[in-house]
């Protein structure tokens, strides 16, 4: 194989890289590092060889091989954060409800574990799961292979507009969040205003008891009926990810 193939697959997988490390998995769980890297080379790989010529720079010019290498890491991280951004809207919508519900674990000193935040657990296998019965991946993939039609393996860099392009994706993610854990929100203080009214009616009623009793209560049966809710919200949002990660992309 000529060394100028070589190059274009390295630099069409350092791209992949990123993407490849924000994908979800149907278990939660997250694959091998030697798995991501052969997935980003298998993936990389393929749609580089494939895709219109760019401009490597030979290996006699280390200076530009490395800006190229580092330029393809960035666009690849960047256009995975906006993947992990968007499944990350779940996760913190499960956080929310958590603490509307009254099921927030007690506070500890190591990382968090799905044994002790079940509820985010349960959203971010959610979120994943819908990722794939919604074909997202499919949309995230062929975003992924345009951007090789944009901007040839070796020659992608981040868009002048990246940094406003980020930006608006965090605020998606609160929005996502904010959107699934509205119900809840609104729920939590309907209960609390009634039991107010009636801790002033009858003084000697337990409020704080009965209340957190019928909060987790109504948001148990809230959260049952809210798969549909849910995933209206993370279809829209699915929707909109792959014209948000060309946004990125440009050709230097």
């Amino acid at each position: 194989m000529p060394w100028a193939d070589i190059l274009v697959i390295m630099m069409g997988s350092l791209r992949a890289i990123g993407v490849v490390m924000a994908l979800p998995t149907m278990g939660g769980t997250t694959l091998p590092p030697m798995l991501r890297v052969a997935l980003s080379f298998m993936l990389g790989g393929l749609l580089a060889s494939v895709a219109p010529p760019g401009v490597v720079p030979p290996t006699s010019a280390l200076v530009s091989l490395a800006g190229a290498s580092l330029h393809e890491i960035l666009l690849g991280l960047a256009m995975g954060l906006l993947i992990r951004m968007t499944l990350s809207g779940a996760d913190l919508a499960g956080r929310l409800i958590s603490g509307e519900v009254g099921l927030i674990a007690a506070p500890g000193f190591d990382v968090p574990k799905p044994a002790q935040e079940p509820l985010p657990a349960l959203f971010a296998f959610f979120a994943g799961l819908m990722f794939f019965a919604l074909h997202a991946h499919e949309q995230v993939l062929a975003a992924f292979a345009r951007s090789f039609v944009i901007a040839p393996p070796g020659m992608g860099g981040l868009s002048p507009m990246a940094a406003e392009t980020l930006v608006g994706g965090l605020s998606a993610l609160m929005e996502l969040a904010l959107r699934m854990a509205a119900p809840f929100i609104a729920l939590n203080f309907v209960i609390t205003f009634a039991f107010a009214i009636l801790g002033r009616a009858v003084p000697k009623m337990n409020v704080f008891i009965l209340s957190g009793a019928m909060r987790s209560l109504m948001g148990m049966m809230l959260l049952a009926g809210g798969g549909a809710l849910f995933t209206r919200y993370l279809s829209g949002a699915f929707d909109r990810l792959p014209w948000t990660m060309l946004e990125l992309v440009t050709r230097r």
